[in-house]
């Protein structure tokens, strides 16, 4: 079993021109801070940055636009994850680039269940197995104050994706099902979704024989081709005198067109100038024939007539031009219209094909075997498809068949597992309950791993806290996954009295697991001895992000930030 460490926490703002930087304790660290001081969104942000959404968050905590970089330690190696909005990348602990990524379903999940070991496939909505995002990895190890305190497993966003995702999950990190367990599952769908696809198939495949089959006008003859030799050497050739005399008519109109279209561009242009030299003419004309005064730089033109005699020139030549281009277009659509008259000859190959083609031999025109012949392809063909498609779906079916009856044998096992843990489960939860001072409940809260705790005012968080705890239990003695730190945001819920809060804090700091990390968010440790470290966010709220920190922030950020988005 590997443990995470979170060491340090970078969180930037390039919008407010604010960061903050905060380091951990390995074992506890408490953040202490009244309300709207940043203490919530500082401890949301450590699991957000590796892509695990918070189930609430605070709208000026959006809208600040913040990078974060969290730095942990994977039992005896050092990590960096750095996550700019729908950006992620992860670094080794000395900054050396690893990987990143765009999606978190589909690329970041993965790779952290790698890193993890965490194993759980779940199954989607389409019932295909999927790693799902990191909020399952993370989910039991995390009490928001937003969520968490009125209902278990509701820390994180977007959980309800897949389909009785809790059960899977409760029992994947109490160890009743371990990673084994859930890599056979992912092989069953897997294989049930190929027989799926294959039965698909079979049947569009069988479809169409059929339909060939009863159509009435598919009569596929078995007749010898040789008794048609003379007319196959005959269509041969006429064929190929079609296809020279096709590509012929292709180049002479390709070359054609190409030309037309150069003199219709030379035509558009010559008009267009023509009409600028009129307009330039025209105004010559118009103006006093003493001269012209330039409005630029003040120099004076006379408006003599050897100016307007050579734009008059220019016209004419211009005018002369255009004569010649349209005599061209004109030309060059004759030629055109020449060569689809010649086509003609194409035609009439084609129609001695098509004579060849229903020439008879007996009752059996030529066209008639062709088609024949094709059909008889197309239907080797369709039942070639068909009988590999059965073979597939039998293979498949029988290694769904063999990996179901795998799966019922570990289903077996599971359910003795968690009858163990259960007994386990319910013991650490009596015990819980009395600890802070839960006495009101039903038994079925012990019969199952994920009860409902239906109870009310300043109790119901106090049992949840139980029930947390009861859980974690179970996670540190058998989870097959990455333990990961506990992370508790203000455990004063529901106004707890001065003798129930002192009960929640020495309850906490009593039942972390040893070896594990705690991260505490209280606005008062009412004199609870927890050691750690202790982080004060400012007094002033909304303050949490300093202006003093941001240059050092930013230049750690961008540093890893251009090696995960190298320069094109």
């Amino acid at each position: 079993m590997k443990h995470l460490i979170i060491s340090e926490i970078l969180i930037l703002s390039e919008k407010e021109r604010r960061a903050r930087r905060e380091t951990f304790d390995p074992i506890r660290t408490i953040i202490a801070g009244g309300n709207s001081t940043g203490k919530s969104s500082l401890i949301k942000t450590i699991y957000q940055t590796f892509g695990a959404e918070p189930a609430k968050q605070h709208p000026r905590w959006k809208a600040a636009e913040i990078k974060s970089l969290v730095r942990f330690r994977l039992d005896d190696k050092e990590y960096q994850i750095l996550r700019d909005g729908g950006f992620f990348a992860i670094f080794t602990g000395d900054g050396t680039f690893l990987k990143s990524f765009s999606r978190v379903s589909s690329e970041l999940a993965p790779y952290l269940a790698a890193l993890l070991d965490f194993g759980l496939i779940l199954a989607s909505r389409e019932e295909e197995p999927q790693t799902p995002p990191p909020a399952f990895f993370f989910l039991p190890f995390y009490m928001d104050q937003d969520s968490s305190w009125q209902n278990s497993w509701t820390a994180f966003d977007r959980l309800y994706q897949y389909y009785a995702w809790k059960d899977a999950m409760v029992d994947y990190h109490a160890g009743v099902k371990n990673n084994a367990y859930y890599r056979t599952s992912a092989e069953y769908l897997t294989r049930r979704i190929e027989a799926q696809e294959a039965v698909g198939a079979e049947r569009g495949v069988a479809n169409v024989i059929n339909r060939l089959e009863r159509d009435s006008s598919a009569t596929v003859f078995s007749l010898d081709p040789g008794v048609f030799s003379d007319r196959i050497k005959r269509m041969i050739g006429e064929s190929q005198a079609l296809a020279a005399t096709e590509e012929k008519f292709r180049t002479r109109l390709s070359k054609l067109n190409s030309e037309r279209a150069l003199q219709a561009n030379r035509l558009e242009i010559a008009e267009r100038a023509l009409g600028e030299i009129s307009r330039d003419f025209d105004f010559l004309q118009r103006l006093d024939r003493s001269g012209v005064e330039c409005p630029t730089c003040g120099t004076h033109y006379e408006n003599n007539f050897a100016a307007r005699f050579a734009i008059a020139s220019d016209e004419d030549k211009v005018a002369e031009f255009i004569i010649h281009l349209r005599a061209d277009l004109t030309r060059l659509d004759r030629e055109i219209s020449q060569v689809y008259d010649e086509y003609s000859i194409a035609r009439s190959q084609a129609a001695r094909i098509q004579e060849i083609l229903e020439e008879a031999q007996g009752e059996v025109t030529f066209q008639v075997l062709i088609e024949s012949e094709g059909r008889r392809a197309a239907d080797n063909l369709l039942t070639g498809q068909l009988t590999s498609l059965q073979e597939t779906r039998v293979n498949a079916e029988a290694e769904a068949t063999r990996i179901k009856s795998e799966l019922d044998g570990l289903d077996r096992r599971a359910a003795a597992v968690r009858r163990d843990r259960l007994a386990v489960y319910a013991e650490t939860l009596r015990r819980n309950f009395i600890a802070v001072d839960v006495q009101a409940y039903t038994q079925s809260v012990f019969q199952t791993l994920i009860p409902s705790i239906f109870e009310t005012g300043s109790t119901l968080p106090r049992a949840l806290l139980a029930y947390q705890f009861a859980i974690l239990n179970l996670i540190f003695r058998y989870s097959p996954a990455t333990v990961c730190p506990i992370i508790i945001d203000s455990p004063n819920q529901q106004g707890q009295d001065g003798k129930h809060l002192p009960q929640i804090l020495q309850f906490i700091a009593d039942h972390q697991p040893e070896g594990t990390q705690l991260i505490l968010g209280l606005e008062n440790d009412m004199g609870i001895e927890f050691g750690g470290k202790r982080i004060d966010t400012p007094v002033e709220q909304m303050s949490l992000l300093q202006a003093s920190q941001f240059e050092d922030v930013h230049r750690e950020i961008f540093s890893l930030l251009k090696k995960a988005i190298p320069s094109s």
